[in-house]
């Protein structure tokens, strides 16, 4: 059976016209993809940032939700936001550690305008970069609107958060371990501002230790000059002089346990320095360094640190006086953001009168 099949001319002509304007539409087609490729071109480093850090917020804010609605009430709280106010968290905690360890120790910080720079230190293991990743997690999570792990927490508004944390060299870049820590700090130096949060861990470690005392101490003083918000942590214990010299520099320390030559690490952080002796060299002992070696160090160390404890009592001698006006600017700027009655306002003033009149007759 044959078929036979009949077009009119006129289909004949309608066909053509449309694969004409078919073909067309793909020609143009091509032209706007390829113009639109151009203008990507331009930039794409741009729209690489943007995508990485929508996919960062998408993550942090999807995964911290989940974790957060997974918390039974009362665990979680909405934080509180000020202008020029403190940065404080009261018995905070690491939002991702808590998840998987329920014997997380909370910890808080507590920085303003009279003492904006913290000192952590502490031995190895102790817990200061965990501290520190948690204060900038918590940061973070307020700031996208999350509620966050804490009893309480007022926060300025920060505009960046600078971190120095971890060494590692670059082979591409054909930078060594203090280089790459150098030029993370150069950019921290060169972009920070007045209401930015900067927190490093350990800088200047990976140089000469009279190298990288001097870097720490003079970037520490650079921020102390810009009122930042600063949270370092170091085993540098004589950067605890700071604190003698600069009224607004607090000393914390987490707290350890030394029975029998091991440490019994309590993770909680506590105000001032403690001074752990030769913890380093216990850990040293456990790795299995001959035990002449490290006494050896112990009589080394032991005199180091007599010298450095008699120059840090010359340096309270002479900065006590501005010390303890630095104090009262601490407590005067507390009271000026609590909520107390005028009775209240007005005793806690004369007992910081008492206070200081007591601490200068001291000196005298």
């Amino acid at each position: 059976m044959r078929w036979l099949f009949f077009i009119h001319c006129l289909y004949s002509q309608l066909n053509a016209r449309n694969k004409s304007a078919a073909k067309e539409c793909w020609l143009r087609t091509a032209l706007c993809l390829e113009a639109l490729m151009d203008a990507i071109r331009e930039d794409v480093s741009v729209l690489t940032i943007l995508s990485e850090v929508l996919c960062l917020l998408d993550m942090m804010v999807n995964s911290f939700a989940h974790t957060i609605s997974t918390k039974p009430v009362g665990r979680y709280t909405r934080p509180n936001f000020t202008c020029d106010g403190p940065l404080a968290i009261d018995s905070g905690r690491h939002p991702i550690l808590e998840s998987i360890n329920n014997d997380l120790i909370p910890n808080g910080i507590f920085l303003s305008e009279a003492s904006n720079m913290a000192i952590v230190m502490g031995p190895n293991m102790s817990g200061k970069s965990t501290y520190l990743q948690q204060v900038c997690l918590t940061v973070i999570l307020a700031q996208i609107g999350c509620y966050i792990p804490a009893r309480f927490a007022t926060l300025r508004v920060v505009d960046r958060i600078f971190t120095r944390m971890g060494t590692m060299d670059s082979l591409e870049s054909n930078s060594s371990t203090f280089m790459t820590e150098m030029k993370e700090t150069a950019f921290i130096m060169q972009n920070v501002s007045p209401r930015s949060l900067i927190v490093m861990d350990e800088l200047g470690r990976a140089t000469s230790s009279s190298d990288g005392f001097a870097v720490a101490w003079s970037c520490c003083e650079q921020l102390l000059a810009l009122k930042a918000y600063s949270i370092f942590a170091t085993h540098m214990e004589n950067l605890s002089e700071l604190a003698t010299m600069y009224p607004n520099v607090k000393i914390l320390h987490f707290d350890v346990d030394v029975r029998n030559n091991r440490m019994d690490f309590k993770f909680l952080l506590k105000d001032g320095l403690r001074h752990v002796p030769h913890y380093g060299l216990m850990l040293a002992g456990v790795a299995g360094l001959p035990s002449s070696v490290v006494e050896t160090a112990k009589r080394i160390t032991s005199r180091i640190k007599e010298k450095e404890m008699k120059r840090m009592e010359v340096n309270y001698r002479q900065y006590q006086d501005i010390q303890l006006t630095y104090q009262v600017a601490q407590r005067l700027m507390c009271l000026k953001f609590s909520d107390q009655d005028e009775d209240s306002l007005r005793d806690a003033l004369q007992d910081l009168k008492e206070s200081y009149l007591s601490g200068r007759h001291k000196d005298n």
